[in-house]
């Protein structure tokens, strides 16, 4: 189980060419904002991260030079601005994300469905394996 976790890390980590730089709170805050139902402002932010708004400040002008996230001016208040991830990081997530259920619905199949702990364990080594070879 090791090994399959440790192999999923990696091909996170080869992915995302800006792992080393983010940080936990960089990584909650986009969770936040991505999942979010109304759109966030900047003072939202703050409350949320238990921060200053010059710390979110700061943050947000970070992650907009790296094209992670895009401040926008609300439409109803110009004063205040609404942030939201850059599209291009939301087409990726939203690509890994049908690819992982593509993946899932290929391991069930290669899996039956089984429950057998041990017996599961080694079709997913072998399902890991199998994926590795035709990834490269």
């Amino acid at each position: 189980m090791l090994l399959i976790v440790q192999r999923i890390r990696k091909a996170w980590k080869d992915q995302l060419k800006l792992y080393p730089t983010m940080k936990s709170k960089d990584l909650d805050m986009l969770a936040y904002i991505y999942t979010a139902k109304t759109p966030i402002t900047m003072q939202d932010l703050a409350s949320y991260l238990k921060v200053s708004a010059a710390a979110v400040s700061q943050m947000v002008a970070s992650l907009e030079k790296k094209r992670i996230l895009r401040k926008t001016p609300s439409e109803v208040d110009h004063r205040i601005n609404e942030l939201s991830l850059h599209p291009e990081l939301v087409e990726s997530i939203e690509e890994d994300q049908r690819h992982m259920a593509a993946l899932l619905r290929e391991f069930e199949t290669f899996s039956n469905h089984e429950f057998d702990l041990e017996a599961l364990f080694e079709r997913v080594l072998a399902f890991a394996e199998q994926h590795e070879k035709d990834s490269v």
